[in-house]
């Protein structure tokens, strides 16, 4: 997959391609001290418009899928960004906030905005990685299987050249489920990731077996025989 210099477009118009989200991770890699060192990765692609327009549906709807990765050292500063494996930019630098954008094939403009750390008292909406493509958030996609299943498009735009966003409409029409079910603060998300934790382990716990029931009215015990021993002791003392 190519990719265009950042800041120079390739002459051609974006295309109206929905874009859907595939997963989200962000992990503390570091040696010594896991928090000096974060893995961020998102996955996304750009459906297939001829199986929308068809009426399928979901998975159906796949189309050419990407993978970012932003690997951010906090102690020395370095900063590299992988796209689909390649590397498209690589610096070095103490400021706590992250901000590169560039442009792939096709004229889409991608952008990341990572905070080292989230602010002690964060605005609505703030997200301490965010990924953005021609404007829209990556956490304002549909996910994958909510594809063909959504209203008309809305997303967030991003400013250019400021961490700020807004939460304006792309088009007029009803907010796709995927705004729905979004979490738009750290209390939502935190809420979001406990329930998930729940339902993994709801799935993973062994089946408990339940013991047999015992009968109501047991059996009564044998009742010993009257009839005399004919079996001969050959170990007892002679009579």
């Amino acid at each position: 997959m190519s990719y265009a210099t950042p800041g120079r477009s390739s002459g051609r118009t974006a295309s109206k391609t929905p874009v859907y989200q595939i997963d989200f991770t962000a992990v503390a890699s570091g040696k010594r001290v896991a928090s000096t060192k974060r893995r961020v990765r998102w996955r996304f692609g750009f459906a297939n418009v001829e199986a929308l327009e068809a009426g399928q549906t979901g998975t159906e709807c796949r189309g050419e899928e990407h993978d970012i990765t932003l690997v951010w050292s906090i102690t020395s500063g370095k900063r590299l960004v992988l796209a689909d494996g390649q590397e498209v930019h690589y610096s070095n630098s103490r400021n706590s906030i992250f901000e590169f954008s560039w442009t792939m094939r096709g004229n889409h403009v991608l952008k990341i905005v990572a905070h080292a750390s989230p602010p002690i008292s964060a605005q609505p909406g703030f997200r301490q990685y965010d990924f953005f493509v021609d404007g829209q958030s990556f956490f304002y996609m549909p996910k994958v299987y909510r594809l063909g299943l959504t209203g008309k498009a809305t997303g967030e735009r991003y400013t250019h050249g400021s961490a700020t966003r807004s939460n304006a409409p792309l088009k007029s029409g009803p907010a796709p489920i995927s705004e729905i079910e979004t979490p738009h603060n750290p209390v939502e998300e935190q809420a979001y990731l406990e329930q998930a934790i729940k339902e993994s382990l709801k799935a993973s716990a062994p089946t408990k077996v339940k013991p047999p029931k015992q009968p109501t009215n047991p059996a009564p015990p044998p009742v010993p025989s009257k009839e005399p021993d004919m079996l001969l002791d050959l170990f007892g003392a002679p009579t």
